[in-house]
Parts: C-alpha cells; structure tokens; sequence
C-alpha cells in the first residue's frame, strides 16, 4: 500500500496551495455563501447549509498564512471541518441510524426471501433491531464465504444506503434530504484512481454546489480474510469547482484521532478493523455488501454499514 505504516511524523508543514487553487477556492465559496445568505435562513437546511460553508471558507483563507505557520492541527477537524459538523450538528435532530430514501426492487423472483425482507426493511425504514435481525439472516448466507477482504468483487465504488450509528460516523449525514451529501465508499481499482493504490477513499458528494469532501486511509485485508485493517496516512481533502485541496495528512492512529478531539484512551485504541458481514459477488450494480467496524476507535466500533455498488 502507499505510504509506509511507519510514518509517524510529527507536526509538518503542510505543502502550500498555490495562490490561485486559493483564490478559486474562496471565491467558490463566498458565491454560496452568499446566495444561502440571501435565502430564507428560517429554514433549517440553510441555516446547516450556510454554516458549513462558512466554516469551510474560513479553513481555505487560512491556507494563505505564511508557510511556517500552517500546521496539519491548524486546518483539520479542530478547525473549521470540525466547526462545520459541529455547526450543522448542532441544528439538526440527532438519529441513531442513517437510512436513504433509495428504492430498491423488492419484488426480484431471484433474490432470496431473506434479501427480500431485508430490502424491504431498509425501504420502510424499519427499527433498528428489526433489520438488525435481517442482515444476521443474511449473513448467514454470505456469498463471499467468510472472504469478502480478499476477493476481487470487494473492489468498486459502493454508495451506502444505511447505517447504525450514523452520527458517530459523520454527522453530515443528519443534514435533510435537499443537501445531505451522498456517501460513497471506494475500494481497490476505483479508490486507486482518486487518492492512490492500496488506499480506501470515504467520499461525501454533496448535491446542489461542487463540494467533495474526501477522506481517505491506508486499507489491507487482516489476518481474517473478512476484515480490512485501516493504517496511516490519514488524509483528508476538499474538492471544490477545480480545485483540490488537501488540508491533512496524519502518520498515526493517535495523531488522527487526537484531531477528531478522541480522549486519549481512544487514541491509544488499536487500529480499526472493519469485518466485511457480507458481500454479493456478481460484480454487478446493486450488489449489496454489509460491513461492521469491529476493533479500533471506540466512537465508531460497532458501527454497521449497509452499501450497493454502483
């Protein structure tokens, strides 16, 4: 994989944009800005909408200050992305789990009755502990066989259509429907081609400004066949009109956790581990593939994630 899981590098400067990825970046943003200002801020989506705009805005103006006093710390998660998550956090109600209102084909004579129910329980948006029981019957029938991190089919560029635990995961996925960013998970070739071989790429798209917000992570498969092992560098980018920012990159578990403001028994966690529960193999769209973090950072262990390929 890209970068060495030794790199356990202290405070670095980060490379400076140039003045013009500077310039097109704040002007892009000072335009929404702007036009959400000049909207109805009575509404919610774009009271959430405008403060992560802001906060975004303030983070790029930053990267204009001399180079010796940019530092990773001074532009990440304790800055203004935080801010911006806090923010939108903050105005919006807290869920437990994140469902989108994808319609899947539930009427299929060649699924299984359990993808069947399980579909069908995504759908309507059932309890949490109802599709809990769903995805373990479905397990059961893993066509992965207990592989899933090694075989090729787990490669792709998968949207995630629920989770559990969502607001621990990102709460940008609490945002209403008009503006909630679209969460794409890229593995293998498809993450290879956006932020490097050997690397995972978690991907937020949001739907009405060119906005990307991507976070991406060393990944390989773990001596369990079923689980990937996430490792250093952390790096965290924003993707805006042209322009491609990247804001971070952390050499350790601890140091990118220390950003996300994890107590230190958080950051002295061991890696995360994500146990991937099940994964159809056609390789084709639609493909379903149920995923667990099941070690590491303590936030987000037991989390559960549900995705179709795209």
């Amino acid at each position: 994989p890209t970068g060495s899981t030794h790199n356990t590098r202290g405070e670095e400067p980060l490379a400076k944009p140039t003045t013009k990825e500077i310039e097109t970046l704040a002007a892009t943003l000072d335009f929404y800005k702007s036009l959400i200002s000049n909207m109805s801020m009575r509404r919610l989506l774009f009271r959430s909408l405008l403060a992560i705009v802001s906060a975004l805005l303030t983070r790029v103006r930053a990267l204009s200050l001399p180079r010796g006093s940019l530092s990773r710390r001074d532009v990440f998660f304790k800055g203004g992305v935080a801010a911006a998550a806090a923010a939108s956090s903050a105005l919006l109600p807290q869920q437990h789990a994140f469902a989108s209102d994808i319609t899947f084909d539930t009427e299929s004579k060649q699924d299984s009755p359990e993808r069947r129910i399980f579909l069908e329980k995504i759908s309507s948006k059932a309890s949490d502990e109802e599709i809990a029981t769903a995805i373990a019957n479905l397990q059961a029938m893993d066509p992965s066989k207990g592989k899933a991190a090694t075989v090729d089919e787990l490669g792709g560029t998968w949207e995630l259509v629920y989770s559990v635990n969502a607001e621990a995961f990102s709460p940008l996925l609490n945002l209403p429907e008009p503006i909630r960013p679209k969460s794409l998970q890229l593995l293998r070739d498809d993450a290879a081609a956006v932020v490097g071989p050997g690397r995972v790429a978690q991907v937020l798209n949001f739907p009405i400004f060119p906005l990307s917000l991507v976070l991406s992570s060393g990944a390989m498969p773990y001596s369990d066949p079923s689980t990937l092992e996430i490792f250093p560098p952390f790096r965290f980018e924003v993707k805006i009109g042209g322009a491609n920012i990247k804001l971070v990159e952390s050499g350790s578990d601890a140091d990118f956790r220390s950003l996300n403001a994890r107590d230190k028994a958080a950051q002295e966690a061991p890696r995360n581990l994500y146990k991937q529960r099940y994964l159809e193999t056609t390789g084709k769209n639609g493909d379903l593939r149920i995923s667990e973090v099941i070690s590491g950072d303590p936030v987000i262990v037991g989390c559960v994630f549900v995705h179709r390929r795209l």
